[in-house]
């Protein structure tokens, strides 16, 4: 069996990367959502839950120590150093738990939702990017409906991550599939329809 093509899905926040993983996940693709690793690496009992007390002490557990990710995501904010670390002690776990989810793939094609693609230059890992967008209104806006939030903090979560135009360069290191979002959900679901049928017969 040849391995599966490996395509990383990618795009701003609030741009509908997870309806459209979603929609390639009912249509028979295997997807794999970096977040949801994210979260299984730092489970009570794991090396990754505990590099991070060893570093930053028992201040980020709950009463049943399990993570306090908004007393995580304080210190992360406060200070860039601790970003640093924690993605330090997170990536290298994340990742392999991410090819060991790989390595269990029986279809041809395996998606990846992975949102800091560009941010963390991770395009080595992949043989193809879709990255899905919307213009910067559409964002904007349900981004504040999504997270209940106002427009100036919706525009920092925008602005923490890096520009549609830099994501657009990733076509330099891979083939890129681009999906615009600026309609109704079952206008992308025909996009996503007809673009795993492309990438199916490759």
């Amino acid at each position: 069996m040849n391995s599966p093509i490996k395509i990383a899905l990618t795009g701003g926040i609030a741009c509908g990367k997870s309806d459209a993983a979603q929609i390639f996940s009912d249509l028979g693709a295997d997807v794999i959502d970096l977040d949801e690793l994210s979260r299984l690496v730092v489970e009570p009992g794991t090396q990754g839950l505990s590099e991070l007390v060893d570093y930053f002490g028992e201040r980020i557990l709950n009463t049943d120590k399990t993570l306090n990710r908004r007393a995580l995501r304080e210190i992360l904010v406060s200070n860039p150093a601790n970003q640093e670390k924690i993605e330090e002690i997170l990536h290298p776990k994340i990742l392999e738990k991410m090819q060991m989810e790989v390595k269990k793939v029986k279809n041809k094609l395996v998606i990846v939702e992975i949102p800091l693609l560009v941010e963390k230059n991770l395009a080595y890992l992949f043989d193809r990017a879709i990255i899905v967008q919307c213009n910067a209104e559409k964002q904007l806006e349900r981004l504040k409906k999504r997270d209940n939030i106002d427009k100036n903090q919706a525009k920092m979560l925008i602005n923490a991550q890096t520009s549609a135009e830099n994501r657009q360069k990733l076509a330099e290191q891979l083939p890129v599939d681009v999906i615009e979002n600026n309609s109704e959900i079952f206008e992308m679901a025909q996009k996503v329809k007809d673009l795993y049928q492309k990438l199916v017969n490759l």
